[in-house]
């Protein structure tokens, strides 16, 4: 009967603590949490997010006229020393670039999401981008309701 009573006991304290634990959804910073800084280079701009893919969200994008600005690539980088290495609970940073293609203005939207599972947004960022004649490239954070 003793053999029995130990694991039991064991097993029932594991699903206590386990059952008062947080979900990780809720340590997901919510969408004012997630600065967006962003620079221009001539007919590039970079867009950098903060975020923290071991919660599984990570950073999406969607740009509004594809003939004005295209993709160029992506990068995410923890914020610590070894990049072969992640850790969990350690955030890091999504660096997007965008090329300009011809005049005009338009929007790309960036979204923090569960992408893999399709899941409920936990962060939406905006930023409009300016091309010149020259193809010069310019950019402005757009605030929700503007």
């Amino acid at each position: 009967m003793k053999n029995f009573f130990v694991p039991l006991l064991a097993v029932l304290l594991l699903l206590t603590f386990f059952s008062s634990c947080k979900s990780q959804e809720a340590a997901v910073t919510p969408s004012g949490g997630n600065p967006l800084s962003f620079s221009s280079n001539g007919s590039t701009v970079t867009a950098v997010l903060e975020g923290n893919a071991t919660t599984g969200y990570t950073w999406g994008y969607k740009i509004k006229d594809n003939s004005i600005v295209k993709y160029v690539s992506d990068k995410y980088e923890t914020n610590q020393n070894d990049k072969n290495r992640m850790m969990v609970g350690v955030g890091g940073k999504h660096t997007f670039v965008f090329q300009a293609q011809k005049q005009g203005t338009t929007l790309v939207t960036f979204d923090y999401a569960q992408h893999r599972k399709k899941g409920k947004k936990a962060g939406v960022r905006m930023l409009m981008i300016m091309v010149d004649g020259s193809l010069n490239a310019t950019a402005a954070e757009v605030k929700r309701g503007e």
